[in-house]
């Protein structure tokens, strides 16, 4: 039972005194507790020899002042005791030293270090105990000196030990107690009260010291290891990795650098290491952007100061490759320059890959000309340039003639070749100073440098029309093809490239107005039309919204009967601030801006509700443009016309014009016959203009031809017209076909049309447009025929 008692307490106190010997150490793994303990004793180990002349000194000093003294023998002894302790512990240091610090120590570094701590300070704690008794003042003086004085340096030498300095300041203090209470007083009382006070403040300073080394050593280890984990990265970087490290000194030469740079450079190490790094690069006479690396790069360097990215051209066996080169420029302690430590790589491949997408961003993929973001920017560089140096510039925008055609005729392929060919034209006939981009489907834009603008512009505009208005051949045919061209010239016109472009656009479409194939300059006129045309427009919508548009009624009469069988609906617009607007101004306008389709629809019910109270023998003409009769909801409207106001159908007559003939959309024919069997007549209107074709007679089941008045109109004086119409009326006679003549203003034109067995007749002469309350009028008075034709 005493037996197993006593081996608890034994494993009790060999427990705790293992634990007094870990101070310090209690939140540290194995590895991480023995490189502490290696520093830690390190750092005592680098006190010990001034630790140890210290001891010497005390010794010496003892020896020398308790001669005579009762106690001479005793302290003597002591004294020698301690320098024989010293001069050992200054050979061990000796030793150790020679063989250089310790990554690691175990626990017997800090136990050896508690023995020595524990032989040291008992040495001098017996000293106290063996002299201060018998000591006079001066004795004692020097007794307590020695002892705090030692205390004190040896508690804050052993710092980094805890245990050790714990128990040096201990035992120092024992020795104390025991000295002091054989001569017990109120001084000796305070003297130790004082020694304990400064122990406790050693004992908590040395933990702190430990503790904030304990810090140090921890950021330490956890730098180096990220060092060593980076160096390496840094050596698997160099062996594996594409890019390459390099540096070099003050003088800009190079010292260092991985062998992939030496790979890269295909030259060997020996040629290059020494030499200045502005020499060593490969740069070539071609730079990027046209500018110069080699310069870009020296300035770089120069400039002493960290750079990212800086690219620079190489040639390497004839071959042109892009480097990508950073560096961190480095400092010393005084602030003076050491050189740069840099990275470089091969960005030739992404670089390209870069470029490709730059340019695919910049130009059009069908004809590789510039688009609009290229247009744009090169526009910001000319007014730049205007406000900068003063450089005049023009806009050119080309709209192409007859593409729509072309593009149904030969097939999209056939376009898209087309589209090619043109860009490659206006590319050479370009100056290397313009700009040339496809902004639309058949639309290009250019903007021309010169310093005599506007003539160069002309120049300019002349020679593409010229050129395009020849014969282009393509793999699926020839294209005859022509080109309109609007100018605004800077700063003449304006030096925003917004209002530019508009300038430039208003100027486009009054040469496409003028007759296209041809050019024409911005003018303020263009301007305050095109204002004017958005003013229309506008209110046209207004006017649609408020049914405030009108119809008069145009009679049609039989040229034998004389008696009134059609009438033609035209629309009207009285504005009650613009005042009347010719339909031939806001027509256009309505077909441009889409809202055609909302007046024919108007138009359509419109007339057939004021024809329903006419006479069943009167039909109603009403006129249809291209956009509405190829509209899918034209068949429903015209059958619910007729259904609202119970019109029979053979009374109502749509007029269509010959440009409709030409789209070679299946919907035309389809629409043709779907009219004919709902059983309303077609006619076709302006016949004899435009892009007339007999063939489009034998395609297309017309019930009418309108010949134009244009061939009328000199009837009586030109015989080429009479043969004209003449033959137009047999040739309608024989298709089966009425015929009907346009702006019949004399009775000579009558007669003639009369003999030619022209069918109907409509003109000034048999009455003009009106409102439906005197085209009512006009009906009444002459319900059997009309008497002027008589007179």
């Amino acid at each position: 039972m005493k037996i197993a008692l006593l081996a608890r307490m034994t494993t009790r106190m060999a427990v705790m005194f293992d634990r007094f010997l870990r101070l310090g150490e209690g939140d540290q793994t194995a590895e991480e507790a023995a490189r502490i303990r290696a520093v830690r004793l390190s750092v005592v180990g680098a006190s010990t020899p001034w630790m140890m002349a210290a001891n010497v000194c005390n010794a010496i000093l003892a020896i020398f002042v308790f001669q005579g003294s009762p106690a001479a023998t005793a302290v003597t002894i002591i004294c020698i005791l301690i320098l024989a302790l010293a001069s050992y512990t200054s050979y061990a240091w000796w030793r150790q030293h020679s063989r250089g610090p310790r990554d690691r120590a175990s626990l017997r570094g800090t136990v050896r270090a508690v023995v020595y701590a524990v032989l040291l300070s008992g040495l001098w704690a017996a000293l106290d105990v063996v002299s201060y008794y018998t000591a006079d003042e001066t004795q004692r003086m020097v007794l307590i000196a020695l002892t705090v004085g030692m205390a004190g340096g040896g508690g804050f030498a052993l710092a980094t030990i805890p245990p050790a300095s714990i128990v040096f300041c201990s035992t120092v203090a024992v020795g104390a107690a025991i000295a002091l209470s054989r001569d017990p007083s109120v001084v000796g009382a305070y003297l130790f009260s004082l020694y304990l006070i400064f122990a406790a403040i050693i004992i908590r300073s040395s933990l702190a010291v430990c503790r904030s080394l304990t810090e140090r050593v921890r950021a330490k280890l956890a730098a180096d290891e990220q060092r060593d984990v980076i160096n390496l990265l840094l050596n698997d970087f160099e062996e594996n990795a594409a890019d390459w490290l390099w540096g070099v000194d003050r003088d800009l030469t190079l010292v260092r650098a991985s062998s992939r740079f030496y790979d890269q450079m295909q030259i060997p190490e020996n040629m290059v290491l020494g030499k200045p790094i502005t020499t060593i690069m490969p740069f070539s006479s071609v730079g990027l952007d046209g500018g110069d690396t080699r310069e870009n790069f020296i300035k770089c360097l120069e400039a002493r100061q960290s750079f990212r990215d800086e690219d620079i051209c190489v040639e390497l066996s004839g071959e042109l490759a892009i480097w990508s080169l950073t560096a961190k420029a480095i400092y010393d302690e005084d602030g003076q320059f050491c050189g740069y430590r840099g990275v470089g790589r091969d960005v030739t491949a992404s670089r390209e890959s870069r470029l490709r997408i730059e340019h695919m961003a910049r130009h059009d993929p069908l004809t590789e000309v510039g688009n609009r973001l290229m247009l744009a920017e090169d526009f910001a560089r000319a007014v730049s340039r205007l406000e900068r140096f003063g450089d005049a510039f023009s806009v050119l925008v080309l709209d192409l003639d007859r593409f729509k055609q072309i593009n149904d005729n030969l097939g999209h392929a056939g376009g898209d070749e087309l589209l090619r060919t043109v860009a490659g034209i206006l590319t050479q006939l370009c100056g290397e100073t313009d700009s040339l981009a496809r902004v639309g489907g058949d639309e290009f834009a250019i903007i021309h440098q010169s310093s005599d603008d506007p003539q160069s512009a002309a120049v300019l505009a002349a020679r593409i029309i010229d050129k395009l208005q020849k014969p282009i051949n393509l793999r699926s045919g020839s294209a005859h093809i022509g080109v309109s061209i609007g100018i605004a010239c800077a700063p003449i016109d304006g030096s925003e490239p917004d209002q530019l472009r508009r300038n430039a656009d208003l100027a486009l479409y009054r040469a496409k107005t003028d007759g296209r194939n041809r050019y024409r300059f911005f003018d303020s006129s263009l301007d305050a039309a095109a204002r004017r045309r958005n003013l229309i427009e506008q209110e046209l919508a207004i006017a649609i919204a408020k049914e405030s548009l009108s119809i008069n009624y145009q009679p049609l009469v039989d040229a034998q009967s004389r008696r009134v069988v059609c009438a033609e609906a035209l629309l009207r617009w009285n504005h009650p601030t613009l005042g009347p607007i010719s339909p031939a101004e806001f027509i256009p306008i309505a077909e441009e801006s889409g809202q055609i389709g909302a007046v024919g629809s108007w138009v359509l019910r419109k007339a057939c509700a004021d024809a329903v109270h006419w006479p069943d023998d009167i039909r109603i003409a009403v006129n249809l443009s291209s956009r509405q009769f190829l509209s899918p909801g034209l068949l429903p409207l015209v059958e619910t016309a007729l259904k609202q106001n119970a019109l029979p159908a053979h009374r109502l007559e749509l007029e269509v014009t010959e440009s409709l003939l030409m789209e070679t959309n299946i919907g035309v024919e389809e629409t043709l016959v779907s009219l004919t069997r709902l059983g309303l007549r077609v006619a076709l209107d302006d016949f004899g203009t435009g892009f007339s074709s007999l063939s489009y007679l034998r395609r297309y089941r017309f019930d009418k031809l309108k010949i134009d008045q244009s061939f009328i109109s000199d009837l009586e004086t030109n015989s080429d017209s009479r043969a004209i119409v003449d033959s137009v009326i047999k040739l309608a006679r024989d298709l089966r076909m009425s015929v009907a003549a346009e702006g019949v203003e004399t009775k000579g034109q009558f007669e003639l049309l009369r003999q030619m067995g022209c069918g109907e007749i409509q003109g000034y002469l048999a009455g003009r447009p009106m409102p439906i309350d005197q085209f009512e009028d006009y009906l009444r008075q002459n319900s059997t025929s009309v008497q002027r034709l008589y007179a």
